[in-house]
């Protein structure tokens, strides 16, 4: 009798286990996020080496100090190949020492892509689009920046996470950054200006929006509506330095602002019209990567 007791209690303590395991397995992966200098970042760790990540969309994988890599090789087991190609990011030229691809641990995601190994000392960042959930794979991330808080969630949890939520179609462009086409409308000192075009999503670029002034579609909307650029110096020198609009009312995604300074710049490797930075994502938002579809919550 005795002996049909422990089994029982032990049978009781495994299915405990068990469950106790379950929502971990199935349930949201969540990061918690910390905001510095306009960018978010994420204690973490990458195959279980504590590892502090930047939250990104605009780089083409992984990007990852050789001073990181040199340090952790034997926990990230990457088949690491020697590279000569040189990257621009952040507004810099950099270095690429080795590329890999690979399926790395982070945290309790998992990053499937990618990997850059730059020359120097530089931030981890990692594309949010290359996160996945452990238990199916999916690539589904809600985003709430207000809430600091960014989770990888499981297909069957997507239905209730949209509910009410407006969908936009996502695409990507030649270096998988994600784009979504949209209409964008300006109201600049009187003067309405309206543009349908595509918009990098970038986790990167801490304004609400910038324009890239080498599009044709953004320089004929600024020349036919008369919208002249204002202009910041160098104090010493009287060089410009930025150029941008201020715009009394600014909508786009269906989501509307009011007194919105916009970057304009030259980005001549770019057809895109532009970025959607951090600071349009005050309301929480689901990217679903395997159906290329943006959700914005109300």
């Amino acid at each position: 009798m005795r002996r049909l007791f422990l089994l029982f209690l032990l049978a009781t303590a495994m299915v405990t286990q068990l469950v106790a395991q379950q929502p971990t397995a199935l349930g949201d992966v969540v990061f918690k996020l910390n905001k510095e200098d306009g960018h978010f970042y994420s204690e973490t760790t990458l195959n279980g080496v504590p590892a502090r990540v930047m939250l990104e969309s605009g780089v083409p994988g992984l990007m990852m100090s050789a001073a990181f890599y040199e340090a952790n090789k034997d926990a990230l087991q990457l088949d690491a190949k020697e590279s000569d190609e040189k990257i621009r990011y952040l507004g810099g030229l950099h270095q690429i020492k080795f590329t890999a691809q690979g399926r790395l641990q982070i945290g309790d995601a998992v990053f499937d892509g990618p990997i850059k190994i730059v020359d120097g000392k530089h931030n981890l960042m990692i594309p949010f689009h290359m996160l996945h959930h452990p238990s199916d794979s999916s690539a589904i991330v809600r985003l709430d920046l207000p809430q600091l808080e960014l989770k990888v969630c499981s297909r069957n949890q997507l239905p209730a996470l949209t509910t009410d939520a407006t969908a936009l179609a996502l695409s990507f462009n030649k270096w998988n950054m994600p784009v979504v086409n949209t209409l964008l409308s300006m109201d600049v000192n009187g003067r309405k200006a309206d543009l349908q075009g595509d918009f990098i999503v970038d986790m990167g670029n801490a304004s609400l929006l910038f324009l890239n002034k080498s599009s044709a579609s953004v320089s004929d909307m600024l020349k036919s509506k008369k919208i002249k650029l204002k202009e910041a110096r160098d104090k010493n020198s009287g060089k410009v330095v930025a150029q941008g609009i201020y715009a009394d009312e600014l909508t786009i995604c269906g989501r509307t602002n009011k007194g919105v300074s916009v970057g304009v710049a030259e980005m001549k490797s770019l057809p895109e019209c532009g970025f959607l930075g951090l600071k349009f994502f005050t309301m929480p938002a689901i990217f679903d990567f395997d159906n290329n579809k943006m959700y914005l919550c109300k």
